[in-house]
């Protein structure tokens, strides 16, 4: 009988070890998924920025903090709508062009957006973001919460400006850029660097 006994409490630790290293794993997975395709609502980005930025519609200066959020999805035009600081867009998923717009963005409109771009690009190849065709020039590994990640390096320049980009290899998610402007003199006349400062996207 004591037997019986110690081979039943035996048998009974094994099952709850067992559950413990199947199930409980599993529950840990459910409740935290990792999403990693982009757009998706609710998706934010904060970026910090050092600007010189002065348009006759808008002037912005020194240090410039820009949160960015996707706050809908229109299943019926495959669309998103975000808020970019006090700007709003409506935006097609498939081909990243704004539609729509508000704000400082509005007279920009139609353009593609520069908050991600395709994962399948490679170096060579050219990317439309910001309404500019950019080319995949390199890469490089930045930093984002202290965590490195791997980047594309984007491209583009011509008479009195140029502009770089930096976008994360697995998802697209836009980490950093840099642009400037000039005039014939080589005088500065437009700047902006700055980098994703938080994300909820998995990197």
């Amino acid at each position: 009988m004591k037997r019986k006994l110690v081979a039943l409490g035996i048998a009974s630790i094994a099952a709850i070890l067992l559950f413990a290293v199947t199930v409980t794993p599993a529950l840990h997975a459910i409740s935290k998924p990792e999403i990693t395709k982009i757009p998706f609502v609710g998706m934010s980005m904060v970026y910090y920025a050092n600007t010189n930025f002065n348009y006759d519609s808008f002037k912005m200066g020194n240090f410039l903090c820009r949160p960015v959020v996707v706050l809908k999805y229109y299943p019926e035009t495959n669309s998103v709508l975000i808020r970019d600081e006090n700007s709003w867009m409506l935006v097609y998923v498939e081909n990243r062009e704004v539609y729509w717009a508000t704000g400082w963005m509005e007279q920009w409109v139609p353009f593609t957006v520069e908050y991600w771009i395709p994962t399948n690009v490679k170096i060579g190849s050219h990317v439309n973001t910001g309404g500019l065709d950019a080319v995949v020039t390199g890469s490089k590994v930045l930093s984002v919460e202290g965590k490195s990640v791997d980047c594309w390096q984007l491209y583009a320049a011509g008479t009195g400006w140029q502009d770089t980009w930096y976008y994360e290899k697995r998802t697209g998610l836009w980490i950093a850029a840099s642009w400037v402007q000039w005039d014939e003199d080589g005088t500065l006349l437009n700047s902006w660097g700055g980098h994703l400062a938080s994300t909820n996207v998995a990197l």
